[in-house]
């Protein structure tokens, strides 16, 4: 993570997200509160978010169904950065 040290793990996730987001949406609606849904991500593309974020920071997410209290609520931008920086620290 060398060239990323200068970039807080909340940019790199957003950033991650960016590449996945609907064409319409614009960048600036990817914020924490944001569900999936309102930034067009649908299910496959959070499999390939968390495949991207388990490289990016060398992690292993598990199935958030698996996560105990997260199967219903796995659903917004915060969910995932709560995970990762979890994971992280």
């Amino acid at each position: 993570m060398s060239d990323q040290t200068q970039k807080s793990s909340q940019e790199i996730i957003l950033e991650i997200l960016c590449k996945y987001i609907d064409e319409e949406v614009d960048h600036a609606q990817v914020l924490p509160e944001a569900s999936f849904e309102a930034l067009g991500i649908d299910s496959m593309d959070v499999v390939e978010i968390i495949f991207d974020l388990e490289e990016t920071f060398d992690i292993e997410i598990p199935d958030p169904n698996e996560i105990e209290g997260m199967d219903e609520n796995f659903s917004t931008v915060q969910d995932l950065l709560n995970i990762v920086n979890t994971l992280i620290d």
